[in-house]
This record gives structure tokens, C-alpha cells and sequence, in this order.
């Protein structure tokens, strides 16, 4: 019988971010400018104000500094001559090319990691997934939290640290799509990764591969029905 676990909580993740009390006004602000750059409202090219940004959105410039960091990180907005931000070319397609070597890339990570994981780590996951599975209202934070510990361990354990960090950038230029963006996606998510950690486990590399790739695949295609349906809801 299962016990009940706390999500584990990545050292990089503040504690207040994973249980708030209410969201604050920097998730609000990113998942309203993730909006607007998705839907094209912010088109590539346009110069991002701090101080007009903060005017349409009704905050402070504060948490609108700290979004356009998260999503300059995220490969969303780039920085001119020194200070100045504008948006980047933002499209299905750029996000479907990330996917498709991030396939190649975890499909590879999860053969060699095959056998290499022991019990301790893969119970400690497995458990994490319940968890996040049986969270009344589990916040972006805390599946960002789990997802990362899933796809990070299997990085890990291939043994190759080029591998490892090439993988984890790439997470985070799709990172923008998390559960609150599609929640749908949450707890088949949470399924595959419990098939994925029993084979890794097991030491079968040629199931790890396989069910890496179809993980990575469903993810692919529910960004893609993502996007059109927020191009469709702007249009309409």
C-alpha cells in the first residue's frame, strides 16, 4: 500500500512556489504575456517595455522585470543593444524541432541509462508521480518539479555530461507549456513516466527507448493542438 509523499522540491525551486497560498503576480503576469506571444499578439520583433507592459497588465514593473528574464532564458525574447528586449520568431514548428531532438537526444539517454538506476531512486520517483497525480490542484511549480526529477535522473544516469545539459536546456526552452497551459497532459504524463522508470529499472533498454520516444511524441502532439487552439481562440 502507498504512503503518502511530498513532492520532492528541486534545490533551484523556491518552497513558496510550490504551495502558495494564491498565485502571484509574476505567475500571472508570465502565463498573460505567454498569451500574447503565443496567440501573436506581442509579434516577433516588437521592442518589450518594461513600463507598458506593467501599464497593460495593471502591476508593478517588478514581476514584469522578472518574466522577461524567465522568458528570455526560455529562448522567447532576446535582448538588443544592450537593455532593449524584443520578441523572437515564435512558431509550432521551431518548438516541434526542439522535440525532435530532444527525442533523439532522451531516447538515447534513456537506453544507456537502462539498468543503471537503482531501487531507491526509481521507488523515490515512482512516488513523486503518485503523489503529483493525487495533488488536488498540483501547481506548474510542482509538475515542473517531478517532470524534472523524471527526465533529469534518466539524463543523470547516462554518465554524460554533455548529454545531461544539452537535454535539460532544451526542457527549458519548452518549459512554457506546463500544466496549467495543458492540463490534459498531466496524468498520462505521470502514467508514462511510471512505464518508463519500471523498464529503466528492469534494465530493458529497448523498451526505455521506445517508451521515451512515444512520451516525447504525445507531448509533441499536444503542443501542437495547444497552439492552435490559442491561434483559433485570438482569431475568433
Amino acid at each position: 500500500m502507498r504512503t503518502s509523499v511530498k513532492i520532492p522540491e528541486p534545490e533551484y525551486i523556491d518552497l513558496a512556489e510550490l504551495n502558495p497560498p494564491g498565485r502571484n503576480l509574476r505567475e500571472i503576469a508570465y502565463d498573460r504575456m505567454l498569451e500574447m506571444l503565443i496567440s501573436g499578439q506581442l509579434a516577433a520583433g516588437t521592442l518589450l517595455q518594461e513600463r507598458r507592459l506593467a501599464e497593460v497588465l495593471n502591476m508593478s514593473r517588478t514581476p514584469v522585470r522578472e518574466v522577461l528574464g524567465m522568458l528570455e532564458a526560455e529562448g522567447l525574447v532576446t535582448r538588443q543593444h544592450g537593455r532593449l528586449m524584443t520578441v523572437c520568431q515564435i512558431s509550432v514548428q521551431s518548438y516541434i524541432e526542439i522535440l525532435n531532438v530532444r527525442q533523439l537526444l532522451e531516447v538515447e539517454a534513456a537506453g544507456i541509462a537502462a539498468g543503471k538506476i537503482g531501487k531507491a531512486t526509481a521507488e523515490k520517483i515512482r512516488s513523486a508521480n503518485w503523489a503529483l497525480m493525487e495533488e488536488a490542484a498540483p501547481t506548474p511549480a510542482q509538475h515542473w518539479a517531478v517532470d524534472d526529477l523524471v527526465h533529469g535522473t534518466i539524463a543523470d544516469a547516462a554518465d554524460n555530461k554533455l548529454l545531461a545539459t544539452l537535454i535539460r536546456d532544451l526542457r527549458r526552452r519548452t518549459h512554457i507549456f506546463n500544466t496549467r497551459r495543458i492540463p490534459s497532459r498531466l496524468r498520462p504524463g505521470c502514467l508514462e513516466h511510471l512505464a518508463l522508470i519500471d523498464a529503466i529499472a528492469a534494465g530493458d533498454a529497448e523498451k526505455s527507448r521506445a517508451l521515451m520516444g512515444e512520451h516525447i511524441e504525445n507531448v509533441k502532439g499536444a503542443i501542437v493542438r495547444e497552439f492552435v487552439t490559442t491561434v483559433n481562440r485570438r482569431r475568433a
